[in-house]
């Protein structure tokens, strides 16, 4: 590496920390701003709550200080359940007749619309394979997927 190689490398790298920095400083600048807006509502539905008036008598006590109401984390949405192999099964016999001639694993599952488990979808192919609705055309291997082919084609 030659020097002049060496200098335009650490400049390169100085570059992208004082983009880091800034990039790291902008972010921190929009929480602030955020934590300043959930403040100030917090403070306007104070102002809004109505008072109860004290009976002049008693001795003045300073407010309680409010605390911040906490925001419970929203729950991670749950993926849909998966149809079961019951399902499964209905449902591929009916797309059966809507499959090319040829066919892969990738086939049935845009026909089927949702990705069933893969051992699910195997034990199904295979057991049409040992009924005769379908047939192995090529058998897969690696990153080649296994062609099947309908009776009926």
């Amino acid at each position: 590496m030659m020097r002049e190689q060496y200098e335009h490398r650490k400049r390169r790298l100085e570059e992208q920390l004082r983009d880091g920095v800034r990039l790291l400083e902008s972010a921190y600048q929009a929480q602030v701003r955020a934590l300043d807006l959930v403040w100030m509502l917090q403070a306007e539905e104070l102002a809004a709550a109505p008072v109860a008036e004290e009976p002049a008598l008693s001795s003045p006590e300073p407010p309680p200080t409010p605390t911040p109401a906490k925001q419970e984390p929203l729950p991670a949405p749950s993926p849909p359940p998966r149809p079961g192999a019951f399902d499964v099964e209905r449902d591929l016999r009916a797309a059966l007749p809507r499959l090319s001639g040829h066919f892969t694993r990738g086939d049935v599952i845009a026909a089927l619309g949702y990705e069933p488990e893969r051992g699910t979808l195997y034990r199904i192919l295979q057991e049409l394979v040992r009924e005769g609705s379908i047939r192995v055309g090529a058998v897969g291997s690696g990153r080649k997927a296994t062609v099947y082919r309908r009776a009926d084609a």
